[in-house]
């Protein structure tokens, strides 16, 4: 009886040495898949902003003098033609790769433009023109939440209802005086409960 109990203790621990190991298994495979997705959000695409080679450096030369002024510390009047050349292979590699450090470096004039247009106040779509369907959630979540009204006033409701009574009666006042009826002194006035009671 006791070799018995002793295999179904033994086969019991087995089975959850095995659920234990398939677990560490799927927490591996888990862990794999968010560090290649991590990866492929941080890593940079290639061509993203376009692809330029050395033939260029007529026309990204504002970019890369920005560049070179305010990324490396180079006065790009004072180096050679040849070190010119270096640096931009570098600058080439890394716009063609979109790790740039600033989005001006792509296109200069753009940013520009996106910056004189936030200085006037307009509104200005994100650099990337991506959409982004969380950020439209947000919005939407947003719209119908129910928004916090200042009270504009700061009467009861049993003072407005009766505010409301004196204005009908002040209109009412009003007709009759045009019919060339009497009307009583106290209509169409508000009794505080001050000076009147007596």
């Amino acid at each position: 009886m006791t070799s018995s109990s002793e295999d179904e203790h033994s086969g019991s621990r087995r089975k959850k040495e095995k659920r234990k190991e398939k677990e560490k298994r799927r927490e591996k495979r888990r862990e794999k898949k968010e560090k290649k997705k991590l990866a492929a959000s941080s890593t940079p695409q290639w061509g993203k902003y376009g692809i330029i080679s050395d033939a260029d450096i007529f026309l990204k030369s504002p970019e890369f003098h920005a560049w070179l002024v305010e990324e490396r510390k180079i006065n790009p009047e004072t180096i050679s033609k040849e070190q010119s050349k270096k640096e931009f292979a570098r600058y080439v590699e890394d716009f063609n790769t979109a790790t740039l450090p600033h989005e001006k470096y792509y296109h200069m004039e753009a940013y520009e433009r996106r910056m004189s247009a936030l200085r006037q106040g307009e509104f200005v779509p994100p650099p990337d023109d991506s959409y982004d369907p969380q950020l439209d959630m947000k919005a939407i979540s947003g719209a119908h939440k129910k928004k916090v009204v200042e009270h504009e006033s700061y009467l009861s409701k049993e003072q407005l209802l009766e505010l409301r009574k004196v204005q009908h009666e002040r209109i009412e006042a009003g007709k009759m005086k045009l019919l060339g009826m009497d009307v009583k002194q106290n209509m169409g006035v508000r009794m505080d409960g001050t000076m009147f009671d007596g």
